[in-house]
């Protein structure tokens, strides 16, 4: 006798199908599970026995084979429970139910029946929607955010009892489908941090005013307390809001590592892993890959304080995913791909001792230990940073004067609009902002000005900079004039974007 369901595995960030496969004969009562399981299916086979008996039906003692196809592709987590439990009960003629062949099924069973949360439910959703499935059976508590998704029915079920129950009543499932999420057009985004609570850096903030704006990769460098962290941690209060395919993007990296009862992730995230993360930590991997830092940063900001103390694998690792916006791990054959597509801010000291350049206190260390100190930052590194700046200590001055200072709203509206004007400049293209733009939107920009292309020369042969390099200006300029609402590149914009590719030669 032979019998099936459709659910889901996940190979990266994208969910595929998965035939829950079961025969049962007679013979010496087994109960076997095949198709590259991981030991957390195979322990499937105790939890779902306890939980067919302890929701009120039988177990069959016979001899039962559960295949998981395609057998070539490793299967991992606890997602089958239900599908296994619910294609035994069905073969073994306990239940019957029009809805199994448009329905899919994903759930983690306890033994008394319950059915858990499971992650990746909102990838799993979006492939049912994609295979024309009408209906997806999953935990109660992943319903809000698999509702995400429009074109499928979610039916959240707290017990496998409960499950049961609606797949006999067809006439009555519209009663249990999930409503989908509305997302809200005002902004519900609160922060307890506001770029006015950084005190004087004028020069500072107006460079990661025209960072954000452009999505530009930035390095501050300046002594202890000079301000680089407080900077970096507020740049997120002067980025604009998700929009709601963002959102989804981002909700489906964290749905892979949480198992998350809520619904969309409308924040923009912020993260600040400390230099003693793993290379798999922060890049992502593992026997099964999971998204490390650099994923779990996109759309939002990869803050990288004390650069320097970062190992030099570590920040050669980010080479390949800044220049591509994507990073693709392979196990077995098998390549998994996550999206990266963040900001990164850097912050470092301009010396082992902190203080060098310092105009008030004297730096402790010698040519020789500087020298050595900025080789841990390679050449290829720094050419992809479009941004550097110094930041002086604060003056006492500035630290307590009690002057109003600008806050995020009014930042971000300037940010906003200049963003505005990126999105529409890259309508129907595959990039989003300035520093993504392609080697045919810079020839065009210096091609509207004449004037642009002797100063790039200029530029260029005064500071060796790399093709790189001199892209990376361009597009800081372009981005510069869309904060002052300007369709062409003038010279002072050039000018001022040069400002910030000079400040790291000592």
């Amino acid at each position: 006798m032979f019998f099936k369901l459709d659910s889901f595995a996940l190979m990266g960030i994208e969910a595929i199908k998965v035939a829950v496969e079961i025969h049962i004969s007679n013979g010496m009562p087994s109960f076997t599970i095949v198709g590259l399981p991981d030991k957390s299916i195979n322990e499937a086979r105790d939890r779902v026995k306890a939980s067919i008996i302890n929701s009120g039906y039988k177990f069959p003692m016979k001899k039962i084979i559960i295949n998981l196809s395609p057998t070539d592709l490793r299967k991992e987590g606890s997602f089958y429970d239900l599908p296994i439990a619910l294609t035994i009960l069905a073969l073994s003629g306990q239940i019957t139910s029009e809805l199994f062949d448009c329905s899919s099924f994903i759930g983690e069973l306890s033994l008394d029946g319950g059915i858990d949360p499971v992650k990746g439910i909102l990838s799993m959703s979006e492939k049912a929607a994609e295979i024309k499935k009408q209906y997806f059976f999953i935990p109660k508590e992943n319903a809000n955010e698999a509702g995400l998704i429009k074109d499928i029915s979610i039916i959240g079920c707290g017990s496998l009892t409960e499950c049961i129950e609606i797949l006999k009543n067809k006439s009555e499932i519209n009663k249990h489908t999930h409503k989908n999420y509305i997302y809200p057009e005002s902004d519900s985004n609160q922060y307890r941090i506001d770029f006015s609570e950084v005190k004087g850096q004028f020069r500072a903030k107006r460079a990661m005013e025209i960072a954000v704006s452009g999505m530009h990769n930035i390095l501050l460098i300046g002594p202890p307390g000079s301000g680089k962290s407080m900077l970096a941690e507020r740049a997120i209060t002067i980025m604009p809001d998700l929009n709601f395919n963002e959102s989804i993007e981002v909700t489906k990296i964290y749905s892979l590592i949480k198992r998350r009862k809520y619904g969309l992730i409308r924040s923009r995230p912020f993260r600040n892993p400390h230099h003693t993360i793993s290379e798999i930590g922060l890049i992502g991997g593992g026997i099964y890959p999971k998204p490390g830092e650099i994923s779990l940063a996109h759309r939002g900001i990869l803050f990288l304080d004390e650069f320097s103390e970062f190992s030099t694998r570590h920040s050669e690792s980010l080479r390949q995913p800044l220049e591509n916006k994507s990073i693709v791990i392979t196990r077995n054959n098998v390549s998994y791909t996550f999206p990266c597509s963040f900001m990164l801010i850097l912050a470092m000291n301009p010396c082992f001792c902190g203080y060098f350049g310092d105009e008030n206190k004297k730096c402790k260390c010698s040519i020789r230990e500087v020298e050595k100190y900025w080789k841990k930052l390679s050449g290829p590194i720094l050419d992809r940073i479009d941004m550097q700046i110094k930041l002086p200590r604060l003056k006492e001055e500035h630290f307590l004067e009690n002057k109003e200072v600008e806050n995020s709203h009014n930042i971000k509206e300037r940010v906003s609009n200049a963003i505005l004007m990126q999105n529409e400049r890259y309508k129907d293209k595959e990039i989003n902002y300035n520093s993504e733009a392609r080697p045919d939107y810079i020839n065009d920009w210096i091609n509207q000005n004449q004037g642009l292309k002797k100063i790039t020369a200029d530029f260029s042969k005064k500071t060796l900079m790399t093709a790189r390099g001199i892209s990376s200006l361009i597009k800081i300029s372009r981005t510069i004039a869309d904060l002052e609402g300007e369709n062409e590149i003038a010279e002072n914009h050039m000018i001022e974007a040069f400002q910030y590719k000079i400040s790291t030669i000592i």
